[in-house]
């Protein structure tokens, strides 16, 4: 099982240990997807202006690809983003519009492949794809544990029909990525060029968040 898995089973499994005496209170239980992903959420009512949310969410994609150049190569990529978190939400006017706290780890990896499909001749002399390599490259955050600040609309455990719809909208403060790149073969010089391409990440620090979600408040 994948940590994307682990991580959506893991937020419902730390639900159903919710001592007893907090179920008297308003709480409610509920889906999102956005940014971050898909995943799950529990909110829990301190009072008329407080909520504190457990939430978790992830996602996962791959992308294969061909480029045409000089000579033509192959691309794969592949991506994870896995998110675990506590947001505290203060709504200053007891009702829809909400300002969110909280702290995620928030665990993002991108991972590429390039190689050429096909041979390059220089000055008359031809190179197969394998004498000219390949190169890999990994782009992720070393901070795993992030602050998340935001704005949101909808009280999952407001007065009223006990299905609700929510909007958030923050982003966690991720500082710059990382990327570390590996070649092989003729290729390989192409790797320094990794630290540039950092470089030029250097004003990324933020992982904007949009989260769209339905919960269901508990009747007590």
């Amino acid at each position: 099982m994948n940590t994307n898995k682990l991580a959506i089973i893991g937020v419902f499994l730390a639900m159903l240990f919710v001592p007893a005496d907090l179920l008297q209170a308003q709480m409610s239980i509920g889906v999102k997807a956005g940014s971050t992903g898909a995943g799950g959420e529990f909110t829990y009512s301190l009072n008329d202006k407080f909520n504190v949310r457990l939430a978790g969410s992830a996602f996962s994609y791959t992308y294969s690809g061909t480029e045409d150049m000089d000579p033509t190569i192959g691309y794969d990529v592949d991506g994870t983003v896995t998110s675990l978190g506590l947001t505290a939400d203060y709504f200053p006017f007891k009702k829809f519009l909400k300002l969110s706290l909280g702290v995620h780890y928030h665990d993002f990896e991108v991972n590429g492949l390039v190689t050429p499909v096909e041979a390059y001749e220089v000055e008359g002399k031809v190179f197969s794809p394998e004498k000219l390599g390949q190169l890999t490259a990994v782009v992720n955050y070393e901070n795993k544990v992030v602050p998340y600040a935001g704005i949101g609309f909808g009280n999952p455990v407001g007065k009223g029909f006990p299905i609700r719809f929510t909007l958030d909208i923050g982003a966690f403060y991720t500082q710059a990525p990382k990327i570390n790149m590996v070649g092989e073969g003729m290729i390989a010089p192409t790797a320094n060029q990794g630290q540039d391409f950092e470089d030029g990440l250097s004003d990324f620090k933020f992982y904007p968040v949009i989260n769209l979600g339905i919960s269901f408040r508990f009747l007590n």
